[in-house]
Order: structure tokens, then C-alpha cells, then sequence
């Protein structure tokens, strides 16, 4: 529950950086959640990226937090998992 509050707020923070910083880009709100939503997941249809130098930036910073966000707790309570499996 915790790692989807965390994606949640990575989406809308990373949208609303995004769309500040490129609004010829990300025209609308939406589109920038799309990317974020997108960006995250790391499914990256490429219909929609940034093209300034400081977009590029933003997405690479965002693509670090979003591993950080999802693959470290991910990591973490699979570990906790096997640990569990091992004392059975």
C-alpha cells in the first residue's frame, strides 16, 4: 500500500513538474500524467516525451526516483519473503 502511495505521488509530482517546465510539450495536465503514468512504468510508447534539454532532465531524474520508488521496496519485501520461507 505504501509502494502505491508512493507511485501515486511520483506520477502526480513528476506531471506537474513536467507540465510546468514543458507546456508547449505537455499541453495539458493529462498529458503530462500520461507521461508520468507512462515514464513509471516503463512501457515508454513514446507518443509523448520531452524535447527540451530541461525536460530531458526532469524525465531522467523522474526515471531514477521512479526505479528507486518501485524496485527498492520491491526488492525489500521480497527479501522479507524469502527470509519467511527459509524459517518454514
Amino acid at each position: 500500500m505504501i509502494v502505491g502511495l508512493l507511485a501515486l505521488g511520483y506520477i502526480f509530482i513528476s506531471a506537474f513538474i513536467i507540465f510546468n517546465v514543458a507546456p508547449s510539450t505537455f499541453p495539458s495536465f493529462f498529458d503530462a500524467l500520461y507521461w508520468a503514468t507512462i515514464s513509471l512504468t516503463t512501457v515508454g510508447y513514446g507518443d509523448i516525451y520531452a524535447v527540451s534539454t530541461t525536460g530531458k532532465i526532469i524525465t531522467m531524474i523522474s526515471s531514477f526516483l521512479g526505479i528507486a520508488i518501485v524496485a527498492l521496496p520491491a526488492g525489500i519485501i521480497t527479501a522479507g519473503y524469502m527470509k519467511e520461507i527459509k524459517e518454514l
